[in-house]
This record gives C-alpha cells, structure tokens and sequence, in this order.
C-alpha cells in the first residue's frame, strides 16, 4: 500500500508540478507565459486519451511490468526535459512523458481490486486517492521550491530522481499478479466490460461527479481571494486546510465504504456536497464558514471516492483494468468539463452562477448512481 500511495503521489507530481514552473520556464526559453501553459496540456491530455488503452495493457501483461514501465520512462524523460533546449523539445518530452506515463495511474488502481480482499478494498482505495492529495499538498509544492532555488531544470531532474527510484523499489517489492487477461481477444474483453450492468450510469456517475470537484478545485482560490481581499501568499493556508480535509475524507470514506453499501454513500455524499456547493458559492458567508464549508465540502466529495472506487473494482474481476481505464477516461473528462463549467458560470452568473451548477451536479451525479444501489449480476466472460 506505501509503494502503491507514493506511486501515485510521484506520476501526479510529475504531471501537475509544470504550474509553479511555468513562470521560470517562460523566461528562460523566451515564450509567452500562455505559451509555457501549454505544457500541462502537453502532458495531460495523451495521459487522459491513454488511460483505458493502459487498463487493457495492464490486463493482459500484468500490472507489475506496465507501473516499472512508465516510473522508468518518466524518470528518463524527466532527465531530458532538465536538458531541454527549446520549447518544441520540452513539449514533445512532456508529450511523451504523459502518454508513458498513462500506463502507471489505472495499473495501481487495479492493483488494488488485485491485492485487496472486498472488506478492506475500500480503504485501500483511500489509501490509492491520498495519492492525489499528498501531490497537491507535497509534491507539487517541493518540485516548485527546487525550481525557486535552484532552476526549473533541477526540479525535474529531481522528479526524474524520485520516479527512478520508485521505479526501483516496484521492481524489487512489488508483488507479481498475474495477467488477468491472457489468452483473451481485445474484442471479448470489452464486450465483458460492456456487458457490465448499468455501466452508463457509472460512467456518467463518475464523471459529473469529477466535474463537480474540478470546478471547486479550480475556482475556490479565486473565489477566496476575491470575495476576501487576499494575495496568492495569504490564501495559501485555506488551500492547505481543504486539501487535509481531502485526505480526511479518504480515511473516512475508506472505513464507511468497508463497512456499508458503497453506491449508498456515492449518492448520499453527492447530494450533500451539492448542498454545500450551494451555500459556500451563493450564500455570501463571511471569511470563517466559507473555509469551514470548503473544507467540509472536499471532505464530503473525497469521502465517496473509495467507496466508488472499490465498487467498480469488483464489477469484472477479469477485466478490471479495462474497466478502471475507462473510469479514468471519465475522470480526466470530468476535469475538462468542470474548468468549462465553472468558467460559463461565473460568466452568466457570477459564483451564484457556480453555486447553482454545484447544486445540479451534485444532484445529477446521485441521480445517475442511483441505479447501482441494486447490486448488479457480474458481466459474463467471454471465452
């Protein structure tokens, strides 16, 4: 579970560390600032486009070999991107760096479903999500503390260090599963992972859901900011208080997630962050309870990740990577919808805008899960 956590805590790392660089980039390869933003995209979208390709990858090669491989591969590409010298080549390396690095994300996912008896599957898919979290509040902020010191080259170099090293210890202490697939055409494997029951009303579960929390995380700052009067420095610490409630809301959702009906807490916890979407962006509340309910909010949405999570691990046991492919696929895709969201908010309605779309998202994502509190038959296998 800690190579697995620190696993996902490095590839995140490496993919979003590119903000607090953007600026030294910028200047040093004489670009436009927006033009040194397209690095994230560079690395991001081959990473969401990839992902259910890499369950499938992952099905019928073992999971070991696919994590090895994209630690390595972002390592090297890491190393090359401290070397880069022009923006062409550091966007191509990140290209490469996220599609690479595709392979790693759903295969430690499914490693869960893998290594993880159902009574304790949630919590260990906390344990998988903090990973995200330690990144936002760990990673990321030391890759840009090298930067500040040293040069932005150094801090990937740095993270090349880091996922080498991570690469080293899957390969010496990560146990061997065993292909879930082999043998199995690409064919018979999506028609079992189609055949799941009430797929659709996962997927799309999943993703509004996603798109929810993307909404948040993207336009809390400025709503914090705004509303308050406070610099980028000053609203650090609020930043810092959501993220520790992220990572409470693992913990917790890992624990009621072992312990009650999973889609039960998915539904319950999505029209309770609904609520509070509702209250924290439109009820014009002074500085304290907005951080309250901010971080109450992050707690309640990343409360219901495990439990979803090790509900859809348990739908096609043969096809599991296949099928976490296609939730990460969904994952990315709510990213891209809840930036495009909030922003057309806030431009018709200002935050009272976002807080309506935070209400009907919420309500919408519990809506589509509702159908899965009906335990569905497991997919049939096809030869």
């Amino acid at each position: 579970m800690i190579l697995i956590t620190a696993g996902v805590t490095g590839i995140v790392t490496s993919v979003t560390m590119i903000g607090p660089l953007l600026v030294d980039i910028s200047l040093d390869l004489g670009i436009s600032l927006g033009q040194a933003g397209l690095l994230a995209a560079a690395a991001g979208v081959p990473q969401a486009l990839f992902s259910p390709f890499s369950g499938l990858l992952s099905d019928r090669l073992g999971r070991k070999p696919m994590i090895v491989t994209a630690f390595a591969s972002v390592a090297a590409l890491s190393v090359a991107a401290a070397l880069a010298p022009s923006f062409a080549a550091l966007a191509v390396i990140r290209f490469l760096a996220g599609l690479l690095g595709s392979l790693a994300p759903t295969s430690l996912m499914a490693s869960v479903g893998d290594l993880f008896p159902a009574e304790r599957r949630a919590r260990a898919m906390g344990w998988f999500n903090m990973g995200f979290s330690f990144a936002a509040i760990g990673g990321v902020p030391v890759m840009g503390a090298i930067g500040g010191a040293f040069g932005w080259r150094w801090a990937f170099a740095a993270i090349g260090l880091v996922m080498l090293l991570l690469a080293g210890a899957v390969g010496r202490w990560f146990p061997r599963i065993a292909p879930m697939a082999s043998g199995t055409s690409v064919m018979a494997t999506y028609q079992a992972v189609w055949g799941v029951p009430r797929l659709l009303n996962l997927l799309g579960a999943n993703l509004i859901e996603r798109s929810l929390f993307a909404m948040v995380v993207i336009f809390l700052p400025a709503f914090v900011m705004l509303s308050f009067h406070l610099t980028a420095l000053g609203v650090a610490p609020v930043l810092v208080l959501v993220a520790i409630g992220a990572i409470a809301g693992n913990v917790l959702g890992g624990r009621l997630g072992d312990r009650f009906n999973k889609p039960a807490i998915f539904v319950i916890a999505q029209i309770i962050s609904a609520g509070l979407g509702l209250v924290l962006f439109g009820a014009g509340l002074p500085f304290a309870p907005v951080v309250a309910l901010a971080t109450l909010l992050t707690l309640c949405n990343s409360g219901s990740r495990p439990a979803f999570l090790a509900y859809s691990s348990e739908l096609a046991p043969r096809q599991r990577g296949a099928l976490l492919g296609l939730i990460a696929l969904t994952n990315q895709g709510g990213f891209v919808i809840g930036s495009a969201v909030g922003a057309a908010a806030i431009g018709s309605g200002g935050y009272r805008g976002m807080a309506l779309a935070a209400l009907a998202q919420g309500l919408i994502a519990a809506v589509l899960a509702l159908p899965l509190l009906r335990r569905p038959r497991r997919a049939r296998v096809s030869a």
